[in-house]
């Protein structure tokens, strides 16, 4: 693939971009084009209800990311440490007995996905007006769970040898953040980090009163209702541009220096979440609770990506120069908002990121075979004209 614009263009980008989305979105989705920390681009589309900056989008997996701030403050605080049992923190529930020893299982292995933890959790939720599992029951056994999954939450590996995906990790985190500050994670998450970054519109847990709200379309245009999670620090998640922008800056490296924001970690807790704690065939792909995408000049181009049906979400930004893109989306089956956050990293970086190389592979065989047939072609086309000279 080839990046859309010059690095250093940021207007033709942001044109490319732009129709790009009006030409192949239909649904609800705004996104946000980041440069030092400041907001130098936005795009809104909308079915029905209009969708600005300040409409409320659920980010379905970011909440993992924003999950692991809040263990980096209480990490601060020295209520939590990173490497220690976290067995020694769990008050209302244990991990079940397995070969395995879970006395290996530390917070770090839990943010990386690399606690040995394989639950198979995607989250589908509840409806409205049906229970919702309480979280110690839903550790021992979702009630939620896709077909064919578990839905346990035990280790099942050697915790720390390999990477895999794990929902049930944070949910893990989920009850250990309730335990140790012992308060609900709502109210947990907004003294450590929504009122101390002044967020107006982010909370776990749907409001469907919310007048901000944006509406959940799915197939067909069809509105959809949002459900309902006991895995808030997985998946339930909801905010805006204008919030998830001050969340992000908040993360860049940059903000000792001239970005204006508030310092709500220190340099060394984001530089610890930014460590690669797990690699695929040789390759970084997670630090302590976010997503390594891409190699750039200083580090990673880091953050987060959230799917759930017809609704997608992505942060991605470098930490180092506080450049980023921002999109949420409901209405598109497909991961419409990534796959614009992969453009955005190919043109900072020229590299693919990680999401295109283990998603998007029908991009990447289509790129291989579009470029094996201008080899062909020019192959071809070579020896047609030395022939032409040759009869000369």
């Amino acid at each position: 693939m080839e990046p859309w614009a010059e690095t250093e263009n940021t207007v033709a980008f942001a044109r490319y971009l732009k129709s790009e989305v009006n030409d192949n979105f239909r649904g609800n989705a705004a996104y946000a084009l980041i440069e030092r920390g400041e907001i130098v681009d936005t795009h809104f589309v909308s079915t029905g209800k209009p969708v600005d900056e300040q409409s409320v989008f659920g980010v379905a997996s970011v909440s993992k990311w924003v999950t692991a701030m809040a263990v980096m403050r209480l990490v601060e605080q020295g209520v939590l440490d990173l490497d220690t049992p976290v067995s020694q923190y769990l008050k209302r529930w244990q991990l079940p007995q397995s070969k395995f020893d879970n006395e290996q299982v530390t917070l770090r292995l839990l943010l990386s996905h690399t606690a040995g933890i394989e639950d198979g959790l995607g989250h589908d939720g509840f409806a409205p007006g049906k229970p919702i599992q309480p979280l110690t029951e839903h550790l021992t056994k979702a009630a939620d769970a896709d077909p064919g999954v578990s839905g346990r939450v035990v280790v099942t590996q050697p915790p720390g040898e390999s990477w895999d995906y794990s929902g049930g990790s944070y949910n893990l985190i989920q009850l250990i953040i309730e335990d140790v500050t012992q308060t609900g994670f709502q109210e947990a998450m907004h003294g450590l980090l929504f009122e101390p970054l002044g967020l107006k519109n982010t909370y776990f847990q749907v409001d469907r009163n919310d007048p901000l709200l944006t509406e959940y379309y799915g197939e067909g245009q069809q509105v959809r209702e949002y459900p309902n999670y006991t895995s808030l620090a997985a998946t339930g998640l909801y905010s805006n541009l204008t919030d998830m922008h001050k969340l992000m800056t908040a993360n860049v490296v940059l903000q000792f220096s001239d970005i204006r924001t508030t310092p709500l970690l220190s340099k060394n807790s984001l530089m610890q979440m930014q460590q690669p704690e797990a690699f695929v065939s040789g390759q970084a792909i997670w630090g302590a609770g976010v997503m390594l995408f891409t190699p750039s000049d200083t580090g990673f181009i880091i953050g987060h990506g959230g799917q759930s049906p017809y609704l997608n979400s992505t942060v991605r930004f470098d930490p180092e120069t506080g450049d980023g893109f921002i999109m949420f989306q409901t209405g598109n089956e497909e991961a419409f908002a990534s796959d614009m956050a992969t453009q955005w990293t190919l043109w900072q970086t020229g590299k693919p990121d990680i999401y295109l190389v283990t998603n998007r592979m029908d991009l990447v065989i289509q790129d291989i075979i579009l470029g094996t047939l201008f080899i062909v072609i020019a192959v071809i086309a070579y020896w047609v004209w030395r022939r032409i000279r040759q009869k000369k």
